[in-house]
This record gives structure tokens, sequence and C-alpha cells, in this order.
């Protein structure tokens, strides 16, 4: 019986490590799962060591707050490694896995990460250290395999779980507004969202304009960011984006969501402008924000980045629907089929083997 330690940091890294402590049991039921798992992990079967809950912490004062339990967390990862791990998988949140990775699998334990760090963006030092010592990096998009490659690392494809939970679909004849779930980033972006859908409104009376709220956004951030008069709010971001003919989203997973699910968009990126500044200086050689773009190694679909005139989103809103088809079908083939977690655990498998 394998026994595997799986570690997921965050809500998104628990939902990866849900699925594929799932495709891991379905391809050897008789398999041990235990690690620092969050809730959806922990009822796919994962014994936890730590819960995930507890760590998910951004901002340096809320680090600082959390230490304790992140501390507590990674020594009870250690203590799990040393139960007779036969393999390690680390999944997303690389500032809280990379350094216990490092030192198991320069032990000689097999190491596969599950979600590659973002070493294409910055850090680049990262990608050499972690081809010394890791078996595998399992890549979620694409073109991260080759920056692993440069290097003499080992990574594959295997596909991004969105695949998993989106199906294409021919848009429809409405417009939506996808603002994001984080407090921050809807204070800054959804007020020129909602002067945009006011001029889009304008243009064409009659449009019906639906905002998804993400469960975790709060009403009253939606209120306090300008009229939503004529903008009907609904419950997710597929409910806004199936009847939609175009979109206009912030960057983030969900601009991946609607290019597999063949939706036209206009993404748009504003952060506190000192957050702005440091990352223009850390993040070199990227042209692109958006993921389709970065798929795609161009310009597929509209980027504002932190100046938002509502002018120019309400043009290039309605000009989408017609301009960007061609786009879309080609990330779609490059993202490939579902079956990104069954693909994942054939590889932890193979890293035992």
């Amino acid at each position: 019986m394998s026994r595997v330690v799986l570690s997921a940091a965050e809500p998104s890294g628990d939902a990866l490590g849900a699925a594929l402590a799932r495709a891991l049991r379905a391809l050897e039921p008789g398999i041990e799962l235990l690690g620092v798992a969050g809730p959806h992990m922990r009822a796919a079967g994962v014994r936890a060591v730590a819960r995930a809950d507890d760590l998910g912490v951004m901002g340096v004062v809320e680090v600082l707050g959390a230490a304790p339990r992140l501390l507590a967390a990674r020594r009870a990862l250690a203590g799990a490694l040393r139960e007779g791990a036969e393999v390690f998988v680390p999944i997303d949140a690389p500032d809280f896995h990379l350094p216990v990775a490092r030192r198991v699998g320069r032990a000689g334990l097999p190491v596969v990460l599950f979600g590659a760090p973002q070493v294409w963006a910055w850090r680049r030092g990262r990608a050499r250290d972690i081809a010394t010592w890791a078996a595998e990096v399992l890549c979620l998009l694409p073109f991260e395999v080759e920056v692993f490659a440069q290097v003499g690392g080992r990574a594959r494809y295997v596909g991004h779980p969105a695949a998993e939970r989106v199906v294409p679909s021919p848009p429809g004849g409405d417009w939506a507004l996808l603002p994001g779930s984080r407090r921050a980033e809807i204070e800054r972006i959804l007020p020129a969202m909602l002067q945009a859908a006011a001029r889009l409104r304008a243009a064409r009376p009659g449009a019906r304009i639906r905002l998804g709220r993400a469960e975790s956004v709060d009403p009253a951030w939606l209120a306090a960011a300008g009229p939503l008069d004529g903008v009907e709010v609904v419950e997710g971001l597929a409910a806004a984006a199936e009847p939609a003919r175009a979109c206009l989203v912030a960057s983030g997973t969900a601009t991946l969501e609607l290019a597999l699910m063949g939706r036209p968009m206009v993404v748009a990126y504003a952060v506190h402008p000192l957050t702005y500044a440091v990352g223009r200086a850390l993040v070199t050689g990227v042209e692109h924000i958006a993921l389709p773009n970065l798929i795609l190694g161009r310009t597929g679909v509209p980027e504002h980045i932190q100046t938002l005139d509502p002018a120019r989103l309400c043009a290039d809103w309605m000009a989408a629907a017609d301009t960007q088809a061609e786009a879309l079908a080609e990330v779609r083939r490059r993202v490939g089929p579902p079956g990104a977690a069954r693909r994942a655990a054939a590889a932890v498998l193979e890293a035992i083997r």
C-alpha cells in the first residue's frame, strides 16, 4: 500500500488536492493519504496532520499574526514526511512548501509539485533550484513546461482543472460584469466597470447586463462601488457569463474559464499604485497578465491595466463579441481535454514505482 503525503495551504490548493486524492484512490483504492489538508481534501479521505483552513493569510501583518500556526503546520508536515512517506506532493503555495520540499527532495524523497510556482513571471532562479531536487513538476498551464525544461528540470503538462468544470456553449445576447472576489480588486475595478456599463446601456438601450457575484463578496462592496441601476446581480460566474455575448472581467482564473466557455472578454486589472510599482520591478519578461493571452503568447483578448478608462472599456466590450472566436478556440485547443487530476495521479504513482 502506497503512502503519499499531500499538502495544500490555501483554498485553491485544497480543491486541487481533493481532486488529486480522489484520482489516486481510483487508481489505487488502498492508498494512504495524509498531510496538510483543507475541508475538501479531508472529505476526499486525506488524513489531516494540520488544517489548511487555518493558514489562508495575505499581507505582512496577517502573516506575522499567523506565524505560530504556519510554523506548527510545517512541523506537523515534517513529522508526516518522517513517517515513511513514499512521495511528497506540495500543491501550490510555494512560499509555504518549497523550504520543506527542498530539504526532503535533497535527502532523496521523491517530490512531485502539483502546480508550478510562477517562475515564468518572477524569481526565475527558483526554476533552476527546483530542477535540482524535484522528481517532477506537474504544470497546469501549457507554457510552463518549457521554463523548467530550459534548466534541465522534469516537467509535464497535465491540464487545467478549469477544463473539468467549464463546458463550451454558444454565447447569448446579454452582457456580463465579473469584478472578482476580493474586496480590494472590487473597490479598484468595479467603479470603472459600472461606468462602462452605463455607457453600454446608453449606446444599446434595452441591453441586459448581469453582474456575477462571487460567494465571498459582500453585497455592500458592490453597492459602494457605484449605482447598480440597470445591472442585475446574480450568483456566480456561470449565471452571468452563460447568457452573455461578451464579458468585462477582472484578471484571474475567471479569464481562463471564460475562454474555455467560449465567451469573448475584456480584462481589467488595477491595484494600489505602490503594489503596481513593486510588481513592475519584480516581474520581468512578461508582456501579458490575462491567462488566455499568456497561453497564446500574444494578445487575443484586450487588457486594460491600472488605468481604467470607462469609454475605452465600453468600446472594447462592445467590439469583443465579433473579434475573438478564433483566439478563444485556440486557447481551448492548447488547454486540452479534462482529466488533469487523473493524469497528475498517474504521475505521482510513477514517482513511487
